[in-house]
């Protein structure tokens, strides 16, 4: 072998992991997904289907989301590693999505405190979604950082999150009003 050459490649490295998007990678943007999807059905409810069953549609539609997710990180893992995954490793990416259901906590909570204190159905979505574009003005920001912005471009990655949420009440605007 002449010492000039590279080593021989493997066709199929041994790759550590369950794929190329996994762990705290995916857990920011499952979060930041997972509050564009609660604002996209805080939007699009119906101003009188009552604030349980919102609430109950909200965390279901996360519920599928949240499978769909997976079983494409799945997927998309075997496909990368050329292999079959582990049990844990299938586990590690049903895991690392779940702050995309996470992310209907806080609106969801919000709403159930609502039905609680009786809150007129349409107010109480209409609150559900600003606390929710105020998670996604937090969310950016704490990924903004953890990307290693600074300055203007940290606060202009902050607003480009925060305006999903814009977004979602301008959706619900011309959907209901």
């Amino acid at each position: 072998m002449r010492t000039d050459e590279p080593p021989p490649r493997d066709p199929a490295p041994d790759r550590e992991g369950p794929g190329p998007a996994s762990g705290a990678d995916r857990r920011g943007p499952a979060y930041l997904y997972g509050l564009v999807i609660t604002g996209s059905v805080l939007a699009a409810a119906p101003e009188d289907l009552g604030l349980l069953r919102v609430a109950a549609l909200l965390a279901g539609t996360l519920v599928v989301y949240w499978c769909a997710e997976t079983y494409a990180h799945v997927i998309a893992a075997r496909t990368h590693l050329r292999r079959t995954l582990a049990p844990h490793e299938r586990r590690e990416i049903a895991a690392d999505g779940l702050p995309l259901v996470a992310a209907c906590a806080i609106p969801g909570l919000v709403l159930l405190a609502e039905a609680l204190l009786q809150v007129e159905p349409a107010l109480a979505v209409d609150v559900a979604l600003l606390v929710n574009l105020a998670l996604l003005v937090v969310v950016g920001w704490r990924m903004s950082t953890a990307s290693g912005l600074t300055g203007a471009r940290r606060l202009v990655s902050t607003a480009l999150a925060g305006l999903l949420g814009v977004a979602m009440i301008v959706l619900k605007l011309s959907l209901h009003h």
